[in-house]
């Protein structure tokens, strides 16, 4: 799979339910099954070329809602900063913590909550 598929895809974790049930099914037996358009085509009941311009409609859709909405990256950012977080708390188990590292890390977690 190509990097592109995996971006597709998270997308579609993240907005397929936007799309509509046809598109869903197709999008989902095409990327999830990894069924090709043939055989999407035979599943859903149109031509291999409206399965292909239903997954290609379908990409466009999920690229323009991210980028007006931008979850899936926001979700990326909370999801690192978070590790990175878990992290520093982690390493403030040993009895050499000092207050300014704790300071350090409500700031970031007051900045991930703004995020």
């Amino acid at each position: 799979m190509k990097i592109k598929d995996l971006e597709i895809g998270y997308l579609f974790d993240f907005y397929g339910e936007l799309l509509s049930e046809r598109q869903r099914e197709a999008f989902s037996l095409y990327y999830d099954e990894d069924l090709s358009l043939s055989e999407v085509a035979e599943q859903v009941g149109i031509t291999r070329q409206g399965v292909r311009d239903t997954v290609k409609k379908s990409e466009e859709q999920l690229i323009s809602l991210e980028a007006k909405l931008g979850l899936a990256a926001r979700f990326k950012e909370i999801s690192k900063k978070s590790d990175e977080i878990i992290a520093k708390l982690e390493k403030m188990k040993t009895p050499q913590s000092s207050a300014a590292e704790l300071d350090e890390i409500i700031a970031e977690v007051k900045n991930l909550a703004e995020l």
